[in-house]
């Protein structure tokens, strides 16, 4: 077993959310649940935004109920291999200059849109790029995070939690 830190979680966390570009978000309404894959960016605070449609499922279950889990994973076959994050927390709307920073992280992290944006190449593309200038972005904001990393050995788990304003080891 390692010893953790407040400090090595979130950096291991932050490395391993560079690593992947999807994020499974499990929302629930009144009724039902539901889980949706989406792409993804993060910051340096361990927000992860993402965008879609207002329409979605998930984004009326938000509406209704913006506590939500969520996960990031690489698929595995090999159990001992397995490693990834799994997150709480609340998901609001982003608007304004944070828009603008997290569409820059956008065609930073997926470079293709840029080229979709800026010189489609078909119809589809040209709609992907003008829905991508409108399309609404949005926050998670984690109040827990638990990095699974059987890597380390098999169930290892290393846990923050945000309370105060601030992440502790729990």
């Amino acid at each position: 077993m390692t010893e953790s830190s407040v400090e090595g979680v979130q950096n291991n966390a932050t490395e391993m959310l560079k690593e992947h570009h999807t994020l499974t978000i499990s929302t629930r309404d009144n009724a039902s649940v539901w889980s949706a894959t989406v792409f993804y960016v993060s910051d340096s605070n361990l927000n992860l935004f993402f965008l879609s449609s207002e329409k979605s499922r998930h984004i009326q279950h938000i509406n209704m109920n913006p506590e939500v889990s969520a996960t990031v994973y690489k698929d595995q076959k090999d159990w001992e291999k397995l490693k990834g994050i799994q997150i709480s927390g609340t998901v609001e709307s982003v608007k304004g200059l944070e828009r603008e920073h997290t569409i820059d992280q956008y065609l930073e992290k997926y470079e293709y849109l840029n080229r979709v944006i800026n010189h489609p190449l078909n119809e589809d593309e040209e709609k992907i790029g003008s829905r991508f200038k409108s399309i609404l972005f949005f926050k998670l904001k984690p109040s827990l995070i638990r990095i699974i990393n059987n890597q380390v050995a098999f169930g290892h788990k290393e846990q923050i939690e945000k309370k105060g304003g601030k992440w502790e080891l729990s």
